[in-house]
């Protein structure tokens, strides 16, 4: 569940409103997002804090284009990447069981930056533990509506292959007879 929320769009405008502000084109749904190109931050914004700004500096060597734009990755079979311009957000996804996951936030700065006098990451680690909250919020109540009798799979549109491709890697690794029908 957690992977594929990583994967699809539909829900930030309703559920990540303060992430929105920063990249306006996540509350359109997701179905036109180029994550090759990166999505572009709103005018003024650069990073993922609450201001969207920093006193950190990007990392060096950045084409004008990848500090501005938002970069994200899935590394089946459990690493989330979130690339921002002067910080990179990594997530390693720890499944217990069907419905137990550990997630671990890692934050990556330059060494120059960390090195400075008053480094400080408390403006991306605020942000994301927001957009973090946000998100785990929403996949317990997704698991929690999966475990219904009434539930069978739902359709995915083309845009969320991604998606699709997590539950074909799951499946295709779960023990025959343990696939679950949903």
């Amino acid at each position: 569940m957690i992977l594929e929320n990583c994967n699809e769009c539909y829900h930030c405008g309703p559920v990540h409103p303060e992430l929105c502000a920063l990249v306006p084109a996540f509350a359109r749904g997701g179905g036109d997002l180029d994550w090759d190109a990166g999505i572009p931050h709103r005018d003024g914004a650069w990073t993922f804090t609450v201001t969207g700004t920093t006193s950190r500096a990007p990392f060096p060597g950045l084409s004008g284009k990848a500090r501005t734009r938002h970069h994200g990755e899935l590394v089946l079979p459990n690493l989330m990447l979130s690339l921002s311009a002067d910080h990179v957000a990594a997530f390693t996804v720890w499944p217990h069981d069907a419905g137990h996951t550990t997630v671990v936030c890692d934050f990556l700065f330059h060494p120059d930056e960390i090195g400075r006098d008053g480094f400080d990451p408390g403006d991306a680690v605020a942000f994301w533990d927001l957009v973090n909250r946000q998100d785990w919020s929403i996949c317990e109540q997704v698991q929690d509506g999966m475990r219904s009798r009434m539930f069978t799979t739902g359709y995915l549109a083309p845009m969320e292959q991604p998606s699709a491709d997590v539950g074909r890697y799951v499946s295709a690794r779960l023990p025959a007879g343990q696939i679950p029908d949903h």
